[in-house]
């Protein structure tokens, strides 16, 4: 396991036109935490993703990790970093079995010459046993295992993110920015992913950003919080802090109580629970 990274954001601002989508944004996420960013449509979370990621170029201020400034860095040096990032949009190739895609990923991070895949020389025959042992893990520490043999196709939405969130541990963060990881699913599945977001923290070591609409899912998972509006950072702090600042209550909680309950106070739900697949694609009743 990695040691986990600590992340620290000062005076960030990025514009694109005439657009002020980052002005001033600092925060700091401490090793082995799980930082939540919330806050209305527009207001830059996934921009300030983007910019930690190096996606988009920063206007001023500076993004260091573990007190090395990345302006030099990037996006591929920075997962070199052990930096990861996943995307709302869950791509991942509809044809292939689950197997089949967290093979690819470990492929992707620890290459066998062709050649030597070809012959079966001996060398090439362990390291791919050693991926097959790594995708065996993870399919069991993320409940995965009944979906193995699955096409990605078959699967509900809630599950391919499970297997997205399964190639990321693969690749063995020490930061991981998670965007939206339940956008899309059903309120079911949404619940599952405050144990299984805790289990992926568990298993990676990671220091792990999280932007999330679900406000209750952040605040049973988050160790901070922090509330961005147009653009800034309007509170931060514990998610009991942040839910009594007035800041935070007129930027974005204040119309919706109900929101703070939404995914966080169920029983946990096991991810390996969710829904599973028929052959022809559909859902379990």
């Amino acid at each position: 396991m990695n040691a986990a990274a600590r992340l620290e954001v000062r005076d960030v601002a990025v514009t694109f036109g005439g657009l002020h989508a980052l002005a001033g944004v600092s925060l700091t996420a401490e090793p082995g935490t799980i930082v939540g960013l919330i806050g209305p449509n527009g207001s830059g979370k996934t921009t300030l993703l983007d910019a930690v990621s190096g996606i988009v170029a920063l206007g001023a201020g500076t993004i260091s990790l573990d007190d090395e400034d990345l302006a030099d860095y990037l996006p591929e040096e920075r997962v070199g970093l052990g930096m990861v990032r996943s995307f709302q949009d869950c791509a991942l190739y509809p044809t292939l079995t689950v197997e089949d895609v967290l093979l690819l990923t470990e492929d992707a991070r620890r290459p066998v010459s062709v050649l030597g895949t070809t012959l079966g020389l001996p060398g090439s025959r362990r390291r791919e046993r050693e991926k097959l042992a790594s995708v065996d893990r993870v399919v069991a520490s993320l409940g995965l295992d009944r979906f193995r043999h699955h096409r990605i196709s078959h699967l509900s939405t809630g599950t391919r993110r499970v297997v997205d969130l399964a190639s990321v541990v693969l690749a063995g963060p020490r930061l991981l920015l998670l965007d939206e990881p339940t956008a899309g699913i059903a309120q079911r599945e949404a619940e599952a992913f405050i144990p299984l977001l805790r289990q992926l923290q568990q298993v990676t070591g990671s220091t792990i950003v999280l932007v999330e609409h679900d406000v209750g899912l952040v605040f049973a998972l988050c160790t901070h919080v922090v509330v961005m509006a147009t653009g800034q950072v309007v509170a931060v702090g514990t998610p009991d802090e942040v839910r009594r600042d007035p800041a935070a209550l007129a930027a974005y909680l204040g119309a919706s109580d109900e929101a703070l309950h939404v995914s966080g106070t169920g029983p946990a739900t096991n991810p390996a629970t969710m829904d599973a697949p028929h052959p022809d694609g559909g859902n379990e009743p």
